[in-house]
Order: structure tokens, then C-alpha cells, then sequence
């Protein structure tokens, strides 16, 4: 994790909370409760470069992130993708998605999406932050 640096389309993000592998981002969409995982490790753009160890972190905190968007958002999907197309430092996307949105059932690339105001940006951070407060994993 020394000598970490966030590629600026993620730097853009609002940070949540830092695990013991990921940093949490919060992506400012009003429509879709957004967040990514990026490995606090230089130069990785596939999980398959992580070492073993720090993939079995990576399953287990996006386990937990997984668990934590479902429990504030009852989504009827979550989305959970590793593209990396455009930004390739490895990051993680978890979508909460339901089938009543605008966008259903397409997916979400193609829209930019409509951003939170303050109050809702600073309540969902605040939700999450909470939330991320309790992990715990036995490793």
C-alpha cells in the first residue's frame, strides 16, 4: 500500500472509508446507490495480478461491501463488475439496481446519470461510513 496512487478518474470520487486492501468510493449518482473497491496496490489492473493473499482479501471485502449496499439499498440486483476499460487501475464496481429504475434493464454504462444534492451526498456517505465501520474478516 506504499507509494498508492489513485488514477484521476477515481480521485474524482468521494471517499468512504479506507479496509485493509480497498479504498471505498462513492460515485455521486442520485439514481443508482454506487460504489467501487480499488486495491490500495501500484500498478494493477486485473485481480488476477493481485498476489493470492490479497485476492482472497479482495473476495472477502467485496463480500462485506456486497452485504452492506444490500442491507441500505434493497435493491432487486446487484451489479458487481471488474471492467476496467477506461480507467485500467483495478477498481470494482457494486450497483445497487432495481427494476423500477429509468434504466432497467439495461445497464448503466451508457447513462452519466443525474448527481445527489449535498444533503443526499452527505446522507448516503454518512450511511455508508456507519455501515463500513463494522468490518471485520477472519484472515
Amino acid at each position: 500500500m506504499q507509494n498508492f496512487e489513485m488514477h484521476p478518474a477515481l480521485a474524482k470520487k468521494i471517499s468512504v472509508c479506507d479496509l485493509p486492501l480497498c479504498r471505498i468510493l462513492l460515485e455521486n449518482n442520485k439514481i443508482f446507490p454506487w460504489i467501487f473497491l480499488v486495491p490500495r496496490v501500484s500498478k494493477v489492473s486485473q485481480i488476477n495480478h493481485l498476489s493470492f493473499t490479497d485476492q482472497l482479501k479482495l473476495i472477502g471485502e467485496l463480500n462485506f461491501a456486497s452485504n452492506v449496499m444490500e442491507k441500505l439499498f434493497p435493491c432487486d440486483r446487484l451489479n458487481v463488475a471488474a471492467i476496467g476499460n477506461k480507467t485500467d487501475q483495478l477498481h470494482i464496481h457494486v450497483i445497487c439496481r432495481f427494476t423500477n429504475d429509468p434504466y432497467w434493464p439495461d445497464t448503466v454504462w451508457q447513462y452519466s446519470g443525474e448527481k445527489m444534492d449535498d444533503h443526499e451526498a452527505n446522507e448516503r456517505l454518512s450511511g455508508l461510513r456507519k455501515a463500513f465501520e463494522g468490518y471485520s474478516i477472519g484472515f
